[in-house]
């Protein structure tokens, strides 16, 4: 296998992909260093465990989406109507075109009852989407109202994950993502 030089960065993107289609408890770091085209011995020179890769490329996810997809609930350059649209496209292009799902979603299933590891970082990463969305749903309705609303996408989202990777059909998130444009 020939060697390549990466930068710790983007072991840590490839690492994601290796994570969200195996999960956490299945991955280990030989899978990861053969999909980085690197040496075992070589990864360990960038990260200690299976662990610190794990919360890295949590960490470098959330950021993506704070910067990609969050973000849009805040730009004030985007009407307050058409915020929600932009944000749930992004999202279906993303979700479209990758492979496993999302991995914060993925992440709770697999460890949540054997770990709290990663139980803050997903947390964190889950009450972001949900504060972005609420700032959207607060410019036409209460408090109240906007958490549910944003709940609701977020629960419509990753159940349509869940069910476009099981039945292999991406009509569920195409779906779930209109029904929830719907919601504005």
């Amino acid at each position: 296998m020939p060697i390549q030089k990466l930068t710790k960065e983007e072991i840590i993107l490839r690492s994601i992909t290796v994570f969200r289609q195996k999960g956490y408890y299945r991955t280990n770091m030989s899978d990861l260093a053969k999909f980085c085209g690197l040496t075992k011995g070589a990864f360990y020179h960038h990260f200690a465990n299976k662990e610190e890769v794990m919360k890295k490329s949590l960490e470098m996810t959330s950021n993506w989406f704070n910067e990609n997809v969050f973000s849009i609930g805040y730009d004030d350059n985007i009407p307050n109507h058409e915020k929600l649209g932009k944000m749930l496209d992004v999202y279906q292009k993303v979700f479209l075109q990758e492979q496993g799902g999302c991995i914060f979603g993925n992440t709770v299933l697999e460890t949540i009852m054997v770990e709290d590891t990663f139980k803050q970082s997903s947390k964190d990463f889950f009450e972001a989407w949900e504060k972005s969305l609420m700032n959207i749903f607060n410019a036409k309705y209460s408090n109240k109202i906007a958490k549910e609303k944003s709940t609701q996408v977020i629960a419509n989202l990753q159940g349509a994950i869940i069910l476009m990777i099981l039945n292999t059909q991406s009509q569920y998130l195409k779906d779930a993502v209109h029904k929830n444009k719907e919601l504005y």
